[in-house]
């Protein structure tokens, strides 16, 4: 089994980047491959809604970083979309990728990803989960569209400093437990209270 991470957060070593390395570390740890991509390093144009991936049967008319991910979404079994909440949404780098997953949607595409497992892993400065659930929906929305399946879930808040959920070992024991229950077992973990 492989996971593939896209890691939508433009603040290096932050809460969602510690997130989601653990998550990758456990699944290392149960035997399962990993591939990360840090999206705020790589170029991923925004999707203009020319229809060349369906007109032409192109996988992209842009020919960049995002047009190389396309590999790592089909070859895995789950994919994991790890971003911080910025006004109640995905970050514009992740956002810009999700957009580009409509190349999936294709007739010849949407095998590549159908049934394939998703886990979303969001972290965010206020209190409670209303700053979160406008991206949770949106993620519901677009894996359900895209036919995977929404199996896993670590959303965190009162994450505010970068460093602030090393604060919390506790949390990332859990992540960490996240990804080594992803070879075995379909879990749904939400972090919604503050660790003492």
């Amino acid at each position: 089994m492989r996971v593939a991470a896209f890691l939508g957060s433009p603040r290096p070593g932050g809460n969602t980047d510690t997130l989601a390395d653990a998550i990758l570390d456990g699944a290392r740890e149960a035997g399962l491959e990993t591939d990360r991509h840090v999206l705020r390093s790589l170029r991923v144009h925004p999707c203009t809604g020319c229809e060349l991936c369906w007109t032409k049967g192109r996988p992209c008319i842009f020919q960049d970083d995002g047009t190389a991910l396309y590999d790592s979404v089909a070859s895995s079994d789950v994919l994991l979309f790890a971003t911080p909440v910025y006004w109640y949404g995905a970050t514009a780098i992740l956002k810009a990728f999700i957009d580009r997953l409509v190349v999936f949607n294709r007739p010849q595409g949407r095998p590549l990803v159908q049934g394939k497992r998703a886990v979303l892993v969001s972290a965010w400065e206020e209190k409670g989960t209303e700053a979160v659930e406008p991206l949770v929906r949106q993620f519901e929305l677009s894996f359900r569209f895209l036919e995977l399946r929404f199996t896993d879930r670590l959303l965190v808040d009162e994450l505010g400093p970068r460093d602030a959920v090393r604060q919390r070992p506790a949390l990332v024991a859990r992540a960490r437990a996240l990804g080594k229950a992803l070879v075995r077992v379909e879990t749904c973990i939400d972090e919604k209270t503050r660790a003492t």
